[in-house]
C-alpha cells in the first residue's frame, strides 16, 4: 500500500513460491511510473496457500535508471 492506503500492483519475481523451510530471495518493482506512488509504502507478502504473513513498513522504491540501447 502507498501511503495514502491504496494498494499498488508491483511486479515480483520469483513467481514460484519459496519452499516450506526454504531460503529464498523475492525481488518487487513498481510497475508504472514512481512519481504516482506515495511513499512510504507498506510492503506485505503473503502465501497463497498457508499462512506465513511478512509486513514491511516505511518502505522507499529508488528511482530507476533508464537502459539505453
Amino acid at each position: 500500500m502507498d501511503s495514502t492506503g491504496e494498494q499498488v500492483e508491483l511486479a515480483r519475481w520469483p513467481l514460484a513460491p519459496i519452499p516450506t523451510n526454504g531460503a529464498g530471495a523475492v525481488v518487487v518493482g513498481i510497475k508504472g511510473e514512481r512519481a504516482q506512488l506515495g511513499c512510504p509504502c507498506t510492503l506485505k507478502l503473503w502465501e497463497a496457500q498457508g499462512p506465513r504473513t511478512f509486513t514491511l513498513e516505511n518502505v522507499t522504491f529508488p528511482e530507476g535508471k533508464a537502459k539505453g540501447p
